[in-house]
């Protein structure tokens, strides 16, 4: 990793493909802060829930001391003209999309927002880490959320939930919940769907007064690399009118110092189709595997990795279940063995070159 305040850190994009430090977010340690919202200063590459609607503007995202230099300070505010009753509290989060905020005419029932876009991406990472502390009045009644997702092609769609329940209609592209389908999809269906490649979703209510290291698995849905992703850290209920339960005004999250961490490790081995439950992926040493007891016949062995299985709940309280993705030959390489003989090696890298891993397995009848 790079170190804070480096300028090579802070100005060089996250698609560049000649360096390592393509493979991580753009200034994930939250350094650049050279726009501005309301005099106040503002990312250059991460976007606030910032809302400017009937002449009034609010601000959302701040620059704070940090863990090491700034950190980017998000929370939950009450926002609109209480005096005309459109007053609502907001959802306070970052983003590498672009939040939305909806309101047609001067009905408050009507108002809907979400996120939209990000960057384009073509990694594979297996876990984002970030540091975090969470402070508020009731931390313990509203989730906050750590959020990535990526995909590829581009959803279309023009009806999205309100504050009433009901649908409001306004165009979006690649919006956050016609995207992630499985886990926060949008109520009222997408008019052109994209594909969701991965998705990685931490929420929680807590209070973390100092400052912790939260670690995000990320899981996938296929084997297809993506072409964009976008990244979301909420103080509170994202976005307010999904939530399951209310907003609370003053409950805070302070991001800081993002990795994605990029695995050399199988989560799952199968032989021939059929996995192999005693395999232990934390062992370099020499594993043993009978095919008998897999019921495969000893001819044309046939080795895959696959890494990035889990569940999620969704926003409804369902299970979603991530299948995840085989290992390709740029990532593992296989040199045969002999049965009841020599074993099988094999090799798996990191994606991003960082780790190695080296499996050695006794192939036996």
């Amino acid at each position: 990793m790079c170190m804070k305040k480096s300028l090579f850190c802070i100005f060089l994009p996250a698609f560049v493909v000649f360096s390592a430090f393509a493979q991580q977010l753009p200034d994930s340690h939250f350094e650049n802060w050279t726009s501005k919202f309301k005099d106040e200063p503002q990312l250059a590459d991460w976007h606030g829930s910032n809302v400017s609607q009937i002449g009034l503007k609010f601000v959302f995202m701040y620059a704070k001391p940090g863990r090491t230099g700034q950190c980017a300070y998000v929370a939950d505010k009450l926002v609109g003209a209480p005096k005309l009753n459109l007053a609502e509290v907001g959802p306070g989060y970052i983003t590498l999309g672009q939040p939305w905020q909806y309101l047609k005419g001067l009905s408050i029932n009507s108002a809907t927002a979400g996120t939209e876009g990000g960057i384009p991406w073509k990694y594979r990472p297996d876990t984002m880490a970030v540091w975090i502390k969470r402070t508020g009045p009731a931390t313990d009644k509203e989730d906050f959320h750590l959020l990535f997702y990526s995909w590829t092609g581009t959803s279309k769609s023009s009806q999205y939930k309100n504050k009433k329940g009901t649908s409001t209609t306004t165009e979006r592209i690649n919006e956050e919940s016609d995207i992630r389908r499985a886990t926060d999809g949008n109520e009222f269906g997408v008019n052109e769907p994209a594909k969701q490649i991965a998705e990685g979703w931490y929420r929680a209510r807590a209070t973390y007064n100092e400052w912790t290291r939260i670690k995000v698995p990320i899981l996938y849905m296929n084997d297809g690399r993506p072409t964009m992703c976008n990244v979301i850290f909420s103080s509170g209920n994202y976005p307010a009118f999904r939530a399951n339960d209310g907003l609370y005004d003053g409950n805070a999250l302070y991001v800081d110092d993002v990795e994605l961490i990029y695995s050399s490790k199988i989560d799952r081995l199968t032989i021939n189709g059929k996995e192999w439950k005693g395999f232990n992926p934390n062992s370099e040493a020499v594993q043993t595997v009978k095919l008998s007891a897999l019921g495969i016949q000893p001819s044309d062995i046939r080795i895959d990795g696959f890494r990035g299985i889990g569940q999620l709940t969704n926003i409804k309280g369902e299970t979603a279940k991530f299948k995840g993705r085989k290992l390709d030959k740029q990532e593992m390489t296989i040199t045969p063995g002999e049965l009841n003989g020599k074993p099988w090696v094999i090799v798996v890298k990191a994606e991003d070159g960082s780790s190695v891993h080296t499996y050695k397995v006794k192939i036996e009848r």
